[in-house]
């Protein structure tokens, strides 16, 4: 298998340490790093630089495994941080919109990277077949050899396409005033979610979904001109809401997702703002799904409801079941709300979504502004 022959390759290049943000093509290395080394799951692509230049000072050896997309939240670190100080980071990317990409928004950053990477004197090496893959260990040797980041730019088709089994153990979530009905049993899984707020959301309500599967069950839901499908840019779900709040006194809803707000520091920017046309429904599978459904830090120990209540955010509600749900949809609240809904993972065999990204927001634009 050809993530096996790269496990072994880090393994005898001495790497010791990964930092993980997992792509929807490399499922099954991302499930062998974990039974293989100590892995760090991120949930934002720069972070792991902090990390892995502090692992380096401490005597570690690391690398970072991420989606190519990721490179660009990671361009000022890397260069302000990696290359001012000299430190080695050997970065795995799975290169994503190329040959056959189904998804436009991974198109316009990631066709350019080789440009880009040769504008700031980053070190590339393309890995276009599988064979490649045995030539991994000249990136890692460039990387600590040279004490600068090195890349490798990993074609989808030099990966396998199994997808890993992953058990899913009980969640359990804090008992805390600021977050109302703490406790429950969870009962649905997302699509189960979308369709009701798909079936709740008013005709001249906005509704703006995450990226991914998300948008994809949210058009199968239900499609209508005041949707705004997200096709790319992680973590930017709430942002746009927030930005369309302000412009807008329609009520804005928001589908996010775990993932996705634990990448974001935008919940305190919001709650400073608290406009009383927002709502934000997180939708809490503890993984990140568009990718594979891996275990994520909400799974286990971070608090969504919790997190945003610390934030600010003035009205904070758990829902766990379809009830609980269409309660806290019809509450009007004075300021922000945050429906904090934990679910089961789990993805649901949609279709791509048949618009173009101007297509999605022509209409929606038009949409707005005669309803």
């Amino acid at each position: 298998m050809n993530e096996k022959t790269v496990i072994q390759i880090m393994k005898s290049e001495g790497i010791d340490l990964v930092a993980s943000l997992p792509c929807d093509k490399n499922k099954c290395f991302t499930s062998l790093l974990h039974e293989s080394f100590d892995t760090i799951d991120l949930t934002r692509e720069e972070d792991g630089v902090g990390i892995c230049a502090g692992a380096v000072l401490s005597g570690k050896k690391p690398l970072l495994s991420i989606q190519s997309s990721g490179l660009g939240n990671m361009l000022n670190a890397i260069m302000s941080l990696t290359i001012v100080y000299e430190l080695p980071l050997p970065v795995l990317a799975s290169w994503r919109g190329m040959d056959d990409e189904k998804i436009e928004a991974q198109i316009p950053f990631n066709r350019s990277l080789p440009k880009l990477l040769g504008v700031y004197g980053i070190p590339y090496r393309i890995f276009s077949e599988k064979s490649d893959l045995n030539m991994i260990g000249e990136v890692i040797r460039g990387a600590y050899e040279q004490n600068k980041p090195y890349v490798a730019l990993i074609l989808p088709n030099c990966w396998a396409e199994t997808i890993p089994k992953i058990d899913y153990p009980n969640r359990s979530f804090s008992s805390d005033s600021s977050c109302p009905n703490h406790t429950g049993v969870l009962e649905m899984k997302r699509a189960d979610a979308i369709s009701l707020i798909a079936a709740s959301v008013g005709e001249d309500e906005v509704l703006i979904s995450n990226i991914g599967i998300p948008s994809k069950e949210l058009f199968a839901s239900g499609d209508r001109d005041l949707n705004f499908y997200m096709l790319g840019s992680y973590t930017q779900a709430s942002s746009i809401g927030f930005g369309c709040s302000i412009g807008t006194k329609k009520k804005i809803y928001v589908i996010d997702g775990d993932g996705s707000l634990l990448g974001t520091s935008v919940l305190p920017v919001i709650a400073s703002a608290n406009p009383p046309n927002l709502t934000i429904i997180a939708l809490d599978n503890g993984t990140f799904g568009s990718t594979g459904n891996q275990i994520n830090a909400a799974y286990h120990t971070a608090d969504l409801g919790l997190m945003a209540a610390g934030a600010g955010i003035s009205h904070v509600i758990r829902a766990f079941s379809k009830k609980e749900l269409e309660n806290a949809l019809s509450l009007e609240t004075e300021g922000t709300k945050l429906i904090h809904v934990p679910i089961f993972p789990g993805n649901t065999n949609v279709p791509n979504i048949p618009l173009s990204p101007l297509e999605i927001k022509n209409r929606f634009k038009k949409a707005l502004f005669r309803l």
